[in-house]
């Protein structure tokens, strides 16, 4: 996994060689909501002053990637380095874009708890819970069922701890070569074990556990 510093602007804000201005300008929030003061998803992990360095290099990709001509510069430098595909870079986004409805959404935790501890009552879901935190090896799959069992939708995570959809269907689809350098990867764990009531030790290990194994064959 690379670290914050290895990654290019792209990956810094984690989108697409070809993401649209729209992309880029959403993105870019939320990557400043994830490592602003504060933040639940990253709250314990930096000091101020690492903080501060974080937050200046995502305005440094920000403001690179939103202006048409720093960004064909810096996309030439990209290529010319072989960092990324020159194909890549000049192809149309096929993505279909997050209905800005969705990515709007106001919650707070406290209505997530309650809505979670209602459906624990449920013995479905008592045993779903049982069964897979008993297991040595926890998925993203695994994950994804417990959030569905609890009748949360993936925007109210987000909306919530300000880890972005990106990076949470990247855990939740266990595309490990896509995942986030381990030192964040850790805390987005955490941040999502909390908000699902979810012992966050045992996710992590259980995840790390899972892809260590899917790794190896």
């Amino acid at each position: 996994m690379k670290s914050f510093a290895e990654l290019d602007y792209y990956q810094i804000l984690n989108i697409p060689e070809n993401a649209s201005f729209i992309e880029i300008k959403r993105a870019y929030k939320e990557a400043v909501a994830i490592y602003k003061k504060g933040s639940l998803a990253t709250y314990s992990l930096f000091s101020d002053q690492e903080r501060g360095n974080l937050l200046e290099e995502i305005e440094k990709a920000y403001t690179t990637l939103a202006d048409e001509n720093k960004r064909a510069g810096y996309d030439r430098n990209l290529a010319d380095s072989s960092k990324v595909d020159d194909s890549i870079i000049v192809k149309q986004s096929q993505k279909k874009p997050i209905p800005l409805n969705e990515d709007k959404k106001s919650l707070s935790a406290v209505d997530l708890v309650r809505r979670i501890e209602s459906k624990l009552a449920l013995k479905e879901v008592k045993d779903l819970l049982t069964d897979i935190l008993g297991r040595d090896l926890i998925s993203g799959y695994d994950l994804k069922k417990l959030r569905k069992a609890f009748g949360i939708e993936i925007f109210e995570i987000y909306a919530v701890t300000m880890i972005s959809v990106s990076v949470l269907r990247t855990i939740e689809e266990d595309q490990y070569e896509n995942l986030p350098a381990d030192v964040y990867l850790n805390h987005f764990l955490s941040s999502y074990a909390k908000i699902l009531q979810l012992d966050a030790l045992r996710v992590i290990d259980g995840y790390y556990q899972n892809r260590s194994q899917e790794l190896s064959n």
